[in-house]
């Protein structure tokens, strides 16, 4: 599917039209009708703004199809939880046999489904639709892959159609690439043009680093009421959270 059709079916998943989709991107209604319609293609930037916008991962924008399997995503944040199938099942008002097919990889929910199983289980859509890409600028992951391949700037450069100077600048963040010279850079190195976009630390690899106390705790039914209190809190109101709890643990012995 192409990426304004992509666009324009989430757009309609989300009940948005438009006008109102354009608004919050800031960018006129004429000009996402035209992305829309494949007239013209989002630069980066706009991108990034959409899946923000959206709550989808980039990676769905370029590949709605699912090429990550979720049912892994689904059992483990569900044995996370400590609850079995069944619980699950009543809780999202999804038949427990639908879910263990999800599980077991042999089919894949859709969009919607995805929803309320990450309503039920405390989690963001987008724990379902990330991948993993690091916390590196595009420049960084342009260079890294390219000296993983032993490409020099200028063999790169070549094989993208664009100008050593371009390559230069992109791997230094002194300029942002357009979409299409994006897509041109990642299909030489060989990798997913998401991988460049993507910016959140998978969040499988970051509860992987935490000790086993604090996994447990995630468990607890008070904590997960916390989580879902916050989660969504403006970054104004998260920020204050944030050094709230700072002081709290400096100053915990006067209060």
């Amino acid at each position: 599917m192409a990426l304004g059709a992509t666009i324009r079916n989430f757009r309609k998943q989300r009940g948005m039209t438009l006008q109102v989709l354009s608004d919050q991107l800031e960018v006129s209604c004429s000009f996402l009708s035209a992305v829309e319609r494949g007239v013209k293609k989002p630069s980066v930037a706009m991108v990034k703004r959409l899946s923000d916008v959206l709550n989808i991962s980039p990676t769905y924008l370029f590949s709605p199809e699912n090429e990550e399997v979720h049912g892994e995503k689904i059992r483990f944040i569900r044995k996370g939880r400590s609850l079995s199938i069944e619980e699950l099942s009543e809780l999202s008002g999804i038949p427990a046999e639908r879910i263990q097919i999800y599980e077991d990889g042999t089919e894949e929910p859709g969009l919607e489904t995805l929803d309320r199983l990450a309503e039920t289980l405390g989690v963001t859509v987008r724990y379902f639709l990330e991948k993993s890409a690091g916390t590196l600028s595009i420049g960084k992951k342009v260079r890294t892959e390219r000296e993983k391949q032993g490409l020099t700037g200028v063999a790169l450069a070549d094989k993208a159609g664009v100008t050593p100077a371009m390559i230069s600048q992109i791997e230094n963040d002194q300029s942002e690439p357009s979409l299409d010279t994006l897509e041109n850079v990642a299909k030489e190195l060989g990798v997913s043009v998401c991988y460049f976009l993507l910016e959140q630390e998978d969040v499988e690899n970051l509860l992987g680093s935490l000790n086993s106390e604090v996994i447990a705790l995630l468990g607890d039914p008070r904590v997960q009421a916390v989580l879902r209190a916050v989660r969504d809190l403006d970054a104004g109101d998260l920020k204050f959270i944030l050094n709230y709890i700072q002081f709290y643990k400096r100053n915990r012995s006067l209060i």
